[in-house]
Parts: structure tokens; sequence; C-alpha cells
């Protein structure tokens, strides 16, 4: 589960902490008014929503087509199965409608915990930390999409993925697993 929630997540030029009441887990938002934001406050404020449990507020700074994704990525998440600290934006590489933008600060998840678990919060719980603004790993990389003159989080792999699924499917051919390219 820590790997889809890191998969996840973006940046912005603010902190973690965030108030507001956390979303149901896979139902996407409306979208968030991201005009005139720039790709790093998007990221931001998505990474800050969705690790404060926020999961409606996070789908909505998703492209709008993407935020079916996120169905998947939020199912079984609980508000208190994830946290951030000082998230903040590192570098933001963007070009003509598309880029990334790398978060530093400390994310972490946990397994989910049944309702009346009497097992610490904490307890199971995995983090990793940034200090590193133009780290390399992936876990601290957010895709970013211009659309309509507004910055948006993507998931341009999971696009290719669904293309690739929907090509299997019209061939009767088993497309290939998108890890195995790596």
């Amino acid at each position: 589960m820590a790997a889809l929630v890191l998969a996840a997540t973006g940046c912005s030029s603010g902190t973690t902490g965030t108030t507001g009441t956390p979303g149901t887990p896979g139902t996407p938002g409306a979208a968030a008014d991201t005009k005139g934001m720039d790709p790093g406050t998007v990221a931001v404020q998505y990474s800050t929503a969705l690790f404060s449990g926020q999961f409606t507020r996070a789908s909505s700074f998703v492209l709008p087509r993407e935020r079916g994704v996120l169905k998947v990525l939020f199912t079984g998440m609980t508000n208190s199965s994830v946290r951030a600290q000082d998230l903040a934006v590192g570098a933001v590489d963007v070009g003509a409608g598309s880029g990334s933008v790398v978060l530093t600060g400390k994310m972490c998840s946990s397994g989910v915990i049944p309702k009346g678990a009497t097992v610490q919060p904490r307890q199971n719980e995995k983090c990793v930390t940034n200090h590193r603004r133009d780290t390399s790993d992936p876990a601290f990389h957010v895709a970013v999409c211009k659309t309509s003159g507004k910055w948006y989080v993507c998931f341009p792999r999971f696009d290719e993925a669904m293309r690739k699924g929907s090509a299997s499917t019209s061939t009767g051919k088993a497309a290939p697993s998108p890890r195995s390219s790596h």
C-alpha cells in the first residue's frame, strides 16, 4: 500500500497542515480552481490533501479525465493511514504542457487499520524522507499536466497502461506489464 500512496504524491510551495473534513476514499471531487497556480503549488496542495486524508480534495487537483485512477489508489485508505511532514517544492521541470515537480519532506503510510482495532496507529508505519530538491527518487516526483490554461496532477504511466490494456483486449493478446519496461 505504501508504494501506491507514494506513487500518488505531489508538491507545493507550502508545508503540510491544511484543515477540513477528510473525503471519502475513491470519490473524485470537483476540480479545484488551479487557474493562476504554478505547477509546484498544485503538486504540494494535492500531496498535502492526500497525506492529510482529504481524498476528495486531493482528487480535485488531478486532471479531470484521470480522477478514476484515484478510486484504485485510495481504496482502503483512511485519514489515519497516511501522513506527511514539511512537504515543500523542490525542483520544478516543466515544458510545453507537462512536467515533473520534486517534493521535499517526509511521507508515511501504514496498513489499513480495521475499525475497533487496538493497534497503535503508527506501529507498522513506513516513512520515506527527502531533503534533496533534485532527487531522482520517484516517490518524491509528481507529474503535472497543463490543460485549458490550468496545471493539474496527472498520471501519464496509468494513461499508457490503459492504452496498452485497451489494445490487448481488442487483439486478444495480453499487454506487457508497465513494470516490464523498467
